[in-house]
């Protein structure tokens, strides 16, 4: 365990660890210090000076970030010459900066507005000439504005220390420093979106986000990204019409820490893509009580199974079980998943080649393992009266299993979302709209076995619904068909 300290921070005592800094025991103790260069996940650089405190018997402000806790210590966050090193620093940074809000996609959530206006001066007072600063295409995603860098060098750290690919660093010196690319590289690893994310101004700015929206025209919430056996925590934001305009990772220390993969941000525009908008019945738009009663006589016929993939949630997955022991014992179901690649590892990350969210869930809930239960059933040679097949995999090929298990099925009711090549393939006989995983709660369980609830962060594009609901549907349809049991009192 780690040894703890006493301090004082502002007047109140503190026990932190005695390995953390002055910055980190102030944020944990819900003490704001401002900071530019800092970031939890990577090296202490100290290069902005803006996260200065006062400290008991030193002569002058200390840089919060890089000074450790020490028994005894006493922090002050406020004070004159805390206060005035504050201005001074906004101001040194502001003397080059072009104060192109209007037209920076960082505006509404700019690190530098926002201490300028808590920290900085009411005027300027440098009429010179400003530094102008390149301009450059980092990457595939990522753009840089160079007059607007305070070459704080959190995006060098990360693809030093997080990434590994170590693209970039900084040229020249003085108030002419910039972060350019090494020659012959380019800003194109997996990850490489993320130093936008960590970029405390508008220098480094995202080619698919850019000048698509001001951030306070939309609204955020909460998700798990499901494109990957990681489970990031992510944060959706949305426009006034229902669309994602862009995905970033929300902080888990226990899963992502605060990184997420660029596949992860941009893989959404499946929720708008070519959607399965109704109810079919043998290839024509029906009402849903027409396709439950379709169904529900498909999955009466001998030797049906149904075939359940690790992209449906828990509850999803529970609800089938128990609609089918219940209502039709018979029907044995098997398990199937997206297909597996090898890990992208990074120094500080690591990318899943599973492309499961859930197939941890899968093994918990149904008691089987994808791979060996989807060979099992392709390698059976009996026919299958119906395949009641619950897919819901964005961009998914046809596999060899599936073919061969589709081809032995005189009729299928599938349950997706995607009007895609599965609707197309063998005799679908019932087709059941259901949602994306935005658009749906549900839980999933990812590669560490933890699991993770999520709620919907979009409203619905299609009349789909989700599974359990449509389970449930089935369930109530069946039971209205049958005879009225019991005796009237």
């Amino acid at each position: 365990m780690t040894k703890q300290v006493n301090m004082k921070i502002d007047g109140k005592d503190v026990s932190v660890p005695a390995d953390w800094t002055v910055i980190k025991a102030c944020h944990e103790n819900s003490v704001e210090v401002p900071h530019y260069c800092y970031h939890p996940d990577l090296s202490i650089a100290g290069n902005c000076r803006i996260c200065m405190v006062g400290v008991k018997g030193m002569p002058r402000p200390v840089v919060a970030c890089a000074q450790p806790v020490a028994e005894g210590m006493e922090v002050s966050t406020t004070g004159k010459d805390v206060e005035e090193a504050r201005k001074g620093v906004m101001e040194f940074l502001l003397i080059n900066h072009p104060l192109d809000c209007p037209e920076c996609d960082q505006s509404g959530e700019c690190k530098l507005q926002d201490y300028s206006y808590e920290y900085g001066r009411d005027h300027g007072r440098f009429h010179e000439e400003k530094v102008r600063k390149s301009k450059a295409t980092m990457g595939p995603h990522v753009k840089y504005w160079g007059s607007r860098c305070i070459v704080c060098t959190r995006c060098v750290r990360f693809t030093d220390e997080v990434s590994g690919e170590g693209e970039l660093n900084v040229i020249y010196r003085g108030d002419r420093s910039e972060i350019a690319l090494f020659p012959g590289k380019n800003l194109d690893n997996p990850l490489s979106m993320n130093t936008v994310d960590i970029c405390p101004v508008g220098a480094l700015v995202s080619s698919d986000f850019l000048f698509q929206s001001r951030v306070w025209h939309l609204h955020s919430n909460p998700s798990v990204c499901a494109d990957c056996a990681v489970g990031c925590n992510s944060r959706v934001d949305m426009d006034a019409k229902n669309l994602i305009k862009r995905i970033v990772p929300r902080r888990n220390d226990a899963v992502n820490k605060s990184w997420m993969c660029d596949h992860g941000r941009l893989s959404f525009g499946y929720t708008h893509e070519n959607r399965l908008q109704k109810p079919k019945v043998h290839g024509k738009d029906a009402s849903w009580k027409e396709a439950r009663a379709a169904a529900l006589e498909l999955l009466s016929a001998p030797h049906s199974v149904a075939l359940v993939s690790a992209w449906n949630t828990n509850e999803a997955m529970s609800a089938m079980k128990e609609f089918l022991n219940t209502e039709f014992p018979s029907i044995r179901i098997f398990g199937y998943a997206n297909k597996t690649e090898a890990d992208q590892t990074f120094p500080g990350f690591t990318i899943s080649g599973d492309k499961n969210p859930n197939r941890a869930g899968l093994k918990q809930v149904l008691g089987v393992d994808p791979e060996a239960s989807i060979q099992a059933l392709a390698a059976e040679n009996a026919a299958i009266g119906t395949l009641f097949l619950v897919h819901n995999i964005p961009g998914f090929e046809l596999t060899r299993e599936l073919k061969a298990i589709m081809d032995r099925a005189q009729n299928v009711v599938l349950l997706d979302f995607a009007s895609g090549e599965l609707l197309r393939y063998g005799n679908v006989a019932v087709a059941l709209p259901t949602l994306t995983s935005f658009e749906k709660s549900g839980t999933f369980v990812n590669r560490q076995g933890i699991a993770q609830s999520f709620e919907p962060v979009m409203e619905p594009v299609t009349y789909g619904m989700p599974e359990t609901e449509i389970v449930a549907g089935l369930g109530t349809a069946l039971r209205a068909t049958r005879p009225a049991t019991g005796v009237l009192a």
